[in-house]
């Protein structure tokens, strides 16, 4: 039996009213869009958080996301996460919290996995779409902060550094690179060593030199994630024994020197007063005309006369 045409066909007037449906951003939306049909959000809609994001510090990881503003009250969030290998989300401490971040440091999530995360608005019976951060994996992904010096020991030829690392109670290899090099050129050496008590050696004496250090984390996926390098520290090796001596030897020989050359020119100083002074201080000497008359005096005045004169 046929029944009716009427009955299998919908008149042009059933589709001109009837509601296409859809999600926030979902098919529906292109849809309407599509038919030249004004979008309207519906009434059971939130906006979803916008800039979503990771911030990972040396392993203290925090997702991040801007607040969703509306007028009808608080909005609180829900954060879920799945791995690589295990394709299905799941909770974690972070749910219909009012904080626009969630710290997933200390949950189950190991560093060493490949994570996804997501989080939704919720309000009352209203939820938000869900949104989706990119692949995440804190030992690849996390920055790794500088080492903090602590102390230098310099020496004649070597410089003892002693520093702190950025990471600790950590479970995977963690590197450190030191890369110094003389104040006076750019030639740049390197030592990779898994110690936090470093000693360059062969250095030159009395030579300043300047170093960084950085801390690398291995990783499956590359050979290791390099942190950042440290502030430029810059100190100079000090006098070895050997030059210390010389240079208390010539100190020596130039003091003995100079005090017998003191005691040498007292000496010949006593012994030449008179050629000094004849030589500082010259003899009087009678002019020529004075000298004449004097010799006339003498011989043409009486002795007496010359001896009176003389005696007075």
């Amino acid at each position: 039996m046929q029944l009716p045409d009427h009955s299998l066909r919908t008149s042009a007037l059933d589709l001109a009213w009837r509601p296409l449906p859809f999600e926030m951003g979902g098919k529906g939306e292109k849809l309407l869009a599509a038919a030249g049909c004004p979008f309207l959000e519906s009434a059971s809609q939130l906006p979803a958080p916008q800039n979503v994001t990771i911030d990972s510090h040396n392993f203290y990881n925090l997702l991040r996301w801007a607040p969703v503003q509306v007028e009808k009250g608080p909005v609180f969030y829900t954060v879920q996460y799945k791995t690589q290998s295990y394709d299905k989300w799941g909770e974690i401490n972070c749910t219909h919290i009012a904080e626009t971040k969630c710290n997933f440091t200390s949950t189950e999530i190991q560093s060493h996995w490949i994570t996804f995360f997501r989080v939704r608005s919720e309000l009352g019976d209203m939820q938000s779409d869900w949104v989706e951060t990119n692949a995440f994996m804190a030992v690849k992904d996390t920055i790794v902060g500088p080492p903090t010096l602590k102390s230098v020991d310099s020496k004649s030829d070597s410089l003892l550094l002693n520093f702190l690392p950025p990471l600790r109670n950590v479970n995977f290899k963690v590197e450190y690179h030191v890369h110094y090099w003389e104040k006076s050129t750019d030639v740049k050496k390197t030592i990779i060593t898994l110690n936090t008590l470093v000693k360059l050696k062969n250095l030159r004496q009395l030579t300043e030199y300047c170093f960084q250090i950085q801390a690398a984390v291995e990783s499956s996926l590359r050979p290791y994630n390099c942190g950042l390098l440290s502030n430029t520290s810059c100190h100079q090796t000090t006098m070895s024994d050997g030059t210390k001596a010389g240079y208390i030897l010539l100190i020596f020989l130039v003091t003995i020197f100079v005090v017998v050359g003191v005691v040498m020119g007292f000496f010949y100083l006593g012994n030449f007063n008179e050629l000094i002074k004849a030589w500082s201080q010259p003899s009087l000497k009678i002019p020529s005309h004075f000298e004449e008359v004097c010799v006339c005096l003498f011989f043409y005045l009486p002795r007496s006369s010359v001896i009176g004169i003389s005696i007075s």
